[in-house]
């Protein structure tokens, strides 16, 4: 068997075959603090996850600030996970949203305290988000 020969047998028994029977399992659409400022597009019924800096031992959470939940509503409460055991510790908070209608929508959160109403949020996170 020549080299090139071997090579194309290697190449047929490793790549995916094409005629796979049904798509490919779609995820959740991940975003990050970096990612405050950008547009998404979704399709109804597809999930984003927004994943976050946060330390709810301090009073400050994310909310959400827009009301609108006819293009996109939170799905969910938000699910913190710590950096360490070490009690008091900051860590990430997951927001999970699902995409219900076609339409634009901003999706704003906010890092604050409630309970402080009169003073500014300590961060903001901004997404345009579009459905189809």
């Amino acid at each position: 068997m020549t080299r090139s020969m071997l090579l194309l047998a290697l190449v047929a028994v490793i790549a995916p075959s094409s005629s796979a029977c049904s798509p490919p399992v779609r995820g959740p659409l991940k975003l990050v603090e970096l990612d405050s400022g950008c547009m998404v597009e979704l399709r109804i019924g597809d999930k984003l996850e927004v994943v976050l800096e946060a330390n709810p031992t301090t009073g400050y959470l994310w909310e959400m600030v827009s009301k609108d939940v006819t293009v996109v509503k939170q799905a969910g409460e938000p699910q913190f996970e710590a950096d360490s055991d070490a009690i008091g510790s900051g860590g990430k908070v997951t927001l999970r949203f699902e995409a219900v209608a076609p339409g634009e929508e901003l999706l704003q959160l906010v890092y604050h305290r409630p309970f402080e109403t009169d003073l500014a949020p300590v961060n903001t996170f901004e997404v345009y988000v579009l459905v189809k």
